[in-house]
């Protein structure tokens, strides 16, 4: 990506998202900003962003053999200082994303939106069919009867809510049919639980972060070039 590109993301950042800007600030050793008249750009922090994202291809992985052992290497890690690319795990891990300073995922908004658009669709399209298209008197009852249309109001809202969310999910993951799976490391995905830190072009210490993994009951480390 090219300087202009994160000098965008960084405004977008500093106007729409400030508290995940000054921590990205905080990162590459840059003051936080305290007044909306600063400046988003002052300090270079497009360049050293974009130097930070090129220079993230070669990873360091450590391999270890249990959840909790991964768990804490993770979190002291990253309170280490140390970038973390990502961790591969045969399963979910409860704590996990905190460990990695992962923030809220968004995708409850997908899920919220859509299922409340559909709700508002399947009430309008029942009243519409029984008061408006085809209007039939049943007993004199009045046509919008809330308590009749819960049941089918309920299963479009789950259905549509569903199915966003899973799509939404395939398109930000970059998920599609005949995909091959390129695997950080053998056994992710039976019993193998593996932390690989991004290296920066300087300042990554390779004795520290290979004592921390130790520290932790590492079973190998490796330094590999792209990862997934």
């Amino acid at each position: 990506m090219s300087r202009l590109s994160y000098s965008l993301r960084a405004l977008w950042m500093g106007v729409f998202n400030r508290r995940a800007f000054n921590k990205l600030r905080w990162k590459f050793g840059l003051e936080p900003l305290h007044y909306w008249s600063e400046w988003p750009l002052k300090g270079g922090i497009a360049a050293k962003w974009q130097d930070s994202e090129q220079c993230t291809s070669r990873v360091l992985v450590g391999v270890f053999g249990d959840q909790d052992h991964v768990l804490e290497a993770t979190r002291e890690c990253r309170e280490a200082g140390f970038m973390i690319h990502d961790v591969y795990v045969p399963y979910a891990v409860h704590g996990l994303d905190e460990a990695m300073g992962l923030r809220r995922s968004r995708l409850t908004w997908v899920t919220f939106i859509m299922g409340a658009l559909a709700g508002a669709f399947a009430l309008f399209g029942q009243y519409y069919t029984q008061a408006i298209d085809w209007p039939i008197n049943v007993g004199g009852k009045d046509p919008w009867h809330i308590h009749a249309y819960v049941p089918v109001t309920f299963e479009f809202v789950v259905l549509i809510g569903g199915l966003s969310t899973m799509l939404a999910l395939f398109i930000r993951s970059k998920l599609y049919p005949g995909k091959k799976a390129k695997l950080c490391v053998e056994g992710t995905t039976d019993d193998k639980f593996a932390l690989a830190l991004a290296q920066r072009c300087t300042g990554f210490d390779h004795e520290r972060a290979r004592a921390l993994f130790a520290k932790h009951h590492v079973e190998r480390v490796m330094d590999l070039g792209d990862t997934p």
